[in-house]
């Protein structure tokens, strides 16, 4: 038992230090936390209210009062950027939520029934994945409505075929193999194994694949909010602040590249976040990197 014991530690420890090891996936998880912070402690750092405008201070450069200036309605620049943090990484957030339940569930259903169930999955997704995801995001809230609930779930149903189709492959080479004929043999409900041997099995490319989907929810969401079909304004988000500052771009360009520059501190902390998951949770992307321990 205590043998057993020392080798779960050791196992543990090994997998800390894996993680900890990889320079991306440390880099990433403290820039999402950093962000995670700042929309938590919004209402405290903040240094004015976001949504209060001054017809008298309009555009006013960057000071100790306003660190980045005030747009055309003299809003400080920078809480709106501060608050705008909250409802990015809450879409990030929920799409990934709903893309990996659906996409884990519908993908598995797929990949482990075949027959005519799989047909009929991998044809509808078939034609999900054939529409760009931000043009198929554009006319599901173009036909729901401006709302932050309406962009949440257009990107995620937008994005959740792909992580369909990477779970159904996933759960394709899994369903011959040893394990899962001995579940069979000893009279395992389908249901049962799928939740207790193929899941489990086949989540590590799917969560790759659904963090990488969080950096495209957070640009879908700044490009709907551009085009002014994503959450209304006045609301503060990254993309209605780089709307507000388009008409200004070649008079005050700080306002639109100091939203862009959040937005891609996020989208790059993401991806840094996915590149480190793949390596670090694929015995093959370790064996390459060499950092199998």
């Amino acid at each position: 038992m205590t043998a057993q014991s020392d080798i779960q530690r050791k196992r543990r420890r090994n997998a800390i230090a894996r993680y900890t090891r990889h320079p991306g996936l440390m880099i990433g998880c403290c820039i999402l936390l950093l962000l995670v912070l700042i929309a938590l402690a919004a209402p405290l750092i903040s240094p004015h209210n976001p949504l209060k405008t001054d017809l008298t201070n309009t555009l006013a450069p960057s000071s100790t009062t306003y660190w980045l200036g005030t747009d055309q309605y003299g809003r400080d620049i920078a809480s709106r950027l501060i608050w705008g943090t909250q409802v990015s990484l809450k879409v990030a957030l929920s799409v990934v939520t709903i893309s990996l339940v659906l996409g884990t569930l519908i993908g598995a259903i797929a990949g482990f029934a075949g027959g005519w169930t799989e047909r009929i999955i991998v044809v509808c997704n078939d034609v999900l994945l054939a529409f760009p995801g931000f043009l198929l995001a554009l006319a599901i809230v173009a036909a729901r409505g401006s709302t932050l609930e309406s962009v949440i779930i257009a990107v995620a149903i937008a994005f959740t075929p792909r992580v369909i189709s990477v779970m159904r492959s996933v759960v394709l080479t899994i369903r011959p193999r040893l394990f899962i004929e001995a579940s069979h043999a000893i009279g395992m409900s389908t249901t049962r194994i799928l939740l207790r041997h193929v899941v489990p099995n086949a989540l590590p490319p799917v969560i790759v694949v659904a963090t990488v989907s969080a950096a495209t929810a957070i640009l879908a969401e700044a490009g709907l909010s551009f085009l002014g079909l994503g959450v209304q304004p006045p609301t503060p988000t990254w993309g209605n602040v780089i709307s507000d500052g388009n008409s200004l771009i070649t008079t005050n360009p700080l306002i639109s590249l100091s939203a862009g520059l959040c937005i891609a501190v996020a989208v790059v902390a993401l991806n840094l976040l996915g590149d480190g998951l793949r390596d670090t949770l694929d015995p093959q992307m370790r064996r390459q990197t060499g950092r199998l321990i």
